[in-house]
């Protein structure tokens, strides 16, 4: 596609470069002057040199359509060159394009001919195409048709450009659903890691929770056990006290009963 809008800059230009030696309206002596030793540069592809004339035919007529056209195209020629082999800095080109389309406009303002509008919006139309300015070069183009509808290179141009702003819709179309896709990515994403850190924030409670109640359990059975220790030291002291009892009241049957044994026989022996 490059090298098709290449080869329609070189046919346009070369095409518009036949106004040159039309003659326009009648023109005062030194605009005329000018006008035909720029148009004789610019037929020896001296563009360089052509500008100067060109410049001072503008000057002298800012109202002279023919004085701005021809300023206009001696300029995109001059530059073609450096823009087609991309020397020129983005910058400049810009720069180029808008005093090219300057002149033009101006120059469509004092065009009363319909061959002549068509021829400047024709270029007009080229400058925005070149410089990716693709809905503005569709309507020059439209407007150079509504002057010349039999103008096949206009038309052709026309269908180009719509084709290209048809693809670039589809590719911002494309593009804009790639970004929601994107986006609608990022927000699962965004979803899951919320999800996965409540879920987690949720196992961490539990954890807690069920540490929390081993802890207390722990607690209780410690309680418990503590306590049960308490009642058998109790018990065993009940115990341990209820046996000596009972051995001291034993000793005491025993030592009662040999005090018995004896009282009876010192009775007898005293019989």
């Amino acid at each position: 596609m490059l090298a098709i809008l290449l080869a329609l800059a070189v046919i346009a230009v070369i095409y518009s470069s036949t106004a040159l030696i039309l003659d326009g309206s009648p023109l005062i002596k030194s605009t005329r002057e000018y006008l035909k030793n720029g148009n004789e540069f610019y037929r020896d592809s001296l563009y360089n040199k052509a500008i100067e004339p060109y410049r001072r035919a503008v000057d002298r007529e800012p109202d002279n359509a023919l004085a701005s056209y021809n300023s206009a195209t001696n300029l995109l020629m001059k530059n073609y060159k450096d823009i087609k082999d991309n020397i020129a800095e983005p910058e400049v080109v810009a720069n180029i394009y808008n005093d090219a389309n300057a002149l033009l406009m101006n120059a469509a303002a004092s065009e009363n001919e319909k061959s002549g509008l068509a021829q400047i919006h024709h270029n007009s139309g080229l400058i925005f195409h070149l410089n990716d300015s693709l809905e503005m070069a569709a309507e020059a183009y439209k407007e150079s048709l509504r002057n010349n509808p039999e103008d096949d290179e206009t038309r052709y141009n026309l269908a180009v450009v719509l084709h290209l702003l048809k693809q670039n819709q589809n590719q911002q179309q494309q593009n804009q659903q790639q970004d929601q896709q994107e986006q609608q990515q990022n927000q699962n994403q965004q979803q899951n890691q919320q999800q996965n850190q409540q879920q987690q924030n949720q196992d961490q409670q539990e954890q807690d929770r069920q540490q929390q109640n081993q802890q207390q359990n722990q607690q209780q059975q410690q309680a418990q056990a503590q306590q049960s220790e308490e009642e058998m030291s109790k018990e065993n002291a009940e115990r341990l006290l209820n046996a000596a009892m009972q051995d001291e009241k034993a000793v005491l049957e025993k030592v009662k009963r040999e005090e018995n044994r004896s009282n009876k026989r010192s009775l007898e022996k005293n019989w």
